[in-house]
């Protein structure tokens, strides 16, 4: 009889549990944090774009996106710190409605009941694990993807900016072009239309504005550099393959050593058709070439104006599956990139996870003279433990998913034993009440 009846108690423990987690107040707690998150995700989110409008405006305009599309950029920006405001929002909403459940005396009914403990660790552990969850699907997948987002707008914006014509006064440059667009030539021989041969589309051929006295810089070698001006340009294309025809009239070419010459955005210098490193000649005392052609039209693909790689290949856009399952061999550092942001990820969704566990171990430490201080120590400690997470991930370097993630669990796991042994030490703190009431 002993042997039949001794897991009776902890199946009845089970069900009674069961049972409050599927009940009315249950489900009013998880309504009243799930709104509260809500709200603190949108100001944060809101605070965030504020700052981040003239930055993302900027861009924008510099590729001529449209004002429906400066929209869409600046919705997809808001992923970008999503991860972080998730994991402040749910300690704010917890830290309250746990507080609030304190001072209205619940917590004294819960513990009375006999299954106190349980039925809480219960409520923040669905807690912790949706935070963690949701976290995990922001930073992930969503932000991944928005980011080609707005790398797709910004390219689609700048290519329809260039089918409809080049604007007089203004700079554009590419990844080895400068190009400068004077006023209309009047009184000028029209450019030379598209040879027949190739099929393309031509944007608006009989529009001015297509018309535009042209000049371009471009890096060939490390030390040589052309400089191209046309009386007349013109952007016919791009067709279904993605092939463009610049078609220049009056057209002049001048090559010259160059001892400053144009770099990139790293320092590094910029160049289509490199010379060969031992091809007998001095770059420096390269004669200077001069050439005068009357029509020109060269075959291009829009790839050779504005480069559009694959998702794949930037780091920051791969989701969490392609991060787990598909290594970055692109070049040498790709591969401790890639492990470096999937350690991020990682550490921000365990964030969230830990965000409802420190909520309860600030209401703890909650009382007349510290009510105004608990809150916003719980947030910088909180913080303070991704801050440590970071430092941990660029020491180590990681090089695999083990390397990546492991290191970053024993941390917080540490942490979270940490709070669990306070919480348990300071228990009666967070079930008596300590405010005044009013």
């Amino acid at each position: 009889m002993s042997a039949i009846g001794t897991p009776a108690p902890a199946s009845g423990m089970r069900a009674a549990l069961v049972a409050f987690v599927k009940g009315d107040y249950a489900s009013g707690f998880f309504t009243r944090i799930a709104g509260q998150t809500l709200a603190v995700i949108v100001l944060i989110e809101a605070i965030f774009l504020a700052e981040h409008f003239t930055w993302v405006f900027r861009d924008a305009v510099r590729h001529e996106a449209a004002l429906g599309s400066i929209g869409l950029i600046l919705i997809c920006t808001s992923t970008e710190i999503f991860d972080l405001a998730l994991a402040i929002a749910i300690l704010m909403a917890a830290y309250s409605v746990l507080l609030k459940m304190r001072e209205n005396r619940e917590m004294l009914v819960l513990f009375a009941s006999g299954l106190g403990p349980w039925q809480l660790g219960a409520l923040v552990l669905i807690v912790s694990l949706a935070g963690q969850v949701v976290s995990t699907v922001g930073s992930g997948i969503a932000d991944p993807l928005s980011r080609y987002a707005q790398r797709s707008i910004l390219f689609s914006s700048e290519l329809g900016s260039l089918k409809k014509g080049v604007a007089k006064g203004e700079f554009y440059y590419f990844p080895s072009y400068v190009a400068y667009a004077m006023d209309n030539v009047t009184g000028g021989a029209p450019p030379p239309a598209a040879p027949g041969s190739v099929p393309v589309i031509d944007a608006r051929p009989s529009a001015p504005l297509n018309d535009r006295t042209l000049f371009v810089y471009q890096q060939i070698a490390p030390h040589t550099s052309r400089v191209v001006t046309a009386a007349q340009a013109r952007l016919d294309g791009p067709d279904k393959t993605g092939r463009i025809v610049l078609n220049l009239n009056d057209f002049t070419s001048h090559t010259f050593a160059d001892a400053h010459p144009l770099t990139s955005a790293n320092g590094a210098p910029t160049h289509t058709d490199a010379i060969p490193a031992k091809s007998g000649l001095d770059e420096m005392k390269l004669p200077r070439v001069n050439m005068k052609v009357r029509d020109m039209s060269q075959l291009m693909m829009v790839d050779q104006l504005l480069p559009f790689g694959p998702r794949s290949s930037n780091t920051v856009e791969q989701t969490l599956f392609e991060q787990l399952f598909v290594p970055d061999d692109h070049e040498p550092g790709a591969r401790a990139a890639q492990m470096k942001l999937l350690a991020e990820r990682f550490s921000r969704s365990l964030l969230a996870f830990l965000a409802p566990l420190v909520a309860l171990l600030a209401v703890a430490f909650t009382a007349r003279l510290t009510n105004w201080l608990a809150l916003p120590l719980a947030c910088i400690g909180l913080m303070s433990v991704n801050l440590a997470c970071e430092g941990l991930i660029n020491t180590i370097a990681p090089l695999s998913v083990a390397g990546a993630l492991l290191p970053v669990f024993l941390l917080y796991a540490a942490f979270a034993w940490l709070c669990f042994t306070v919480i348990v030490w300071r228990h009666n703190d967070f079930v008596r009440p300590k405010l005044s009431r009013s």
